[in-house]
């Protein structure tokens, strides 16, 4: 059975597998579960390289491990938001100007670190912050925006994603610096993740 499939990755394929099934869900109006699917794949991303540094891996396995992540945030972080574009403000002209944005930056980004991973040799050597956006950020920002459609419109809602797309596709390849949460940061994302869960199982239907 060819790839890899020790619990060093088994964290990231569970985040793929939230994403998909957050896809399905939005496919079925069933926007509720999609977005508690999609805060997870986010949390699964959180951990997924903490939990795979704790992990003895190969240096075949490390490599893996990067290639997989990638194409995880793919599904998750990029794929997803679009369908999630495409069934809150349909095709219109402005939302695929801002999904051929999300996705191109998006993919551009993913794999200019991908080569940067490469080429830097202690490939378990956490970072300190991160330059531009980092794609999995979408995994709290479209769903605290949808709340907006609990009040709002759901076009007015369908614009504020919109918007909210187009600004995040050029920060992803932005020189800016973003710093990578510490542990009072993770504990505070899944403070936030934990109400965000609470307000969608009682306020969105």
């Amino acid at each position: 059975m060819i790839g890899k499939w020790n619990r060093s990755v088994i964290v990231t394929y569970a985040g793929m597998l939230l994403a998909a099934a957050s896809m399905f869900l939005l496919m079925s109006d069933l926007y509720k579960a999609a977005m508690m699917c999609f805060m997870g794949a986010g949390i699964c991303d959180l951990f997924d390289g903490t939990i795979a540094r704790m992990c003895k891996r190969t240096e075949e396995e490390k490599n893996f491990g990067i290639q997989l992540d990638s194409l995880v945030d793919v599904v998750s972080f990029i794929a997803l938001p679009v369908v999630l574009m495409i069934k809150v403000c349909g095709v219109k002209w402005y939302s695929v100007i801002a999904c051929v944005l999300y996705v191109l930056f998006g993919v551009c980004r993913l794999a200019y670190f991908n080569v940067c991973q490469e080429e830097n040799e202690d490939k378990d050597s956490p970072i300190k912050y991160y330059t531009g956006l980092p794609v999995t950020y979408a995994a709290l920002i479209f769903p605290l925006l949808y709340l907006s459609s609990v009040w709002l419109d759901a076009a007015v809602t369908g614009y504020i994603l919109c918007a909210a797309m187009a600004v995040m596709a050029v920060l992803f390849v932005m020189k800016l610096r973003f710093i990578k949460p510490g542990k009072k940061g993770y504990i505070f994302l899944m403070l936030l993740a934990v109400a965000l869960f609470t307000v969608y199982a009682v306020l969105v239907r």
